[in-house]
């Protein structure tokens, strides 16, 4: 069963949890991205799900819970992110799901 439609595969983030991602709200660096490499998840902080100490909301993240200042992402609507899928990256936390705008 999936739980999210956010998935994080960064190992070495505090938020991760078995893949999916437990901070309340995510923001997505990248305002003149032209591609995945020029973003990068601000709320990334490295540890291990273990060591936060506010896990009392372990509520999971979902898409809606972005805020995206990639302004050339196709899927950047007003700030936030309506794609119906997003995969945060092991490298340097950066969002794979970012397309470029035509």
């Amino acid at each position: 069963m999936i739980k999210s439609n956010l998935n994080c595969i960064v190992s070495s983030c505090a938020y991760n949890n078995d893949g999916y991602c437990y901070a309340s709200h995510i923001k997505i660096n990248g305002y003149d991205a032209i591609n995945s490499k020029d973003t990068n998840c601000e709320t990334y902080v490295k540890g291990s799900f273990e060591s936060l100490s506010s896990k009392s909301d372990e509520v999971i993240t979902n898409s809606q819970n972005i805020s995206c200042s990639a302004k050339n992402c196709t899927y950047n609507f007003y700030g936030g992110c309506n794609a119906d899928h997003v995969l945060i990256s092991t490298r340097d936390s950066k969002c794979d799901t970012f397309r470029i705008k035509n």
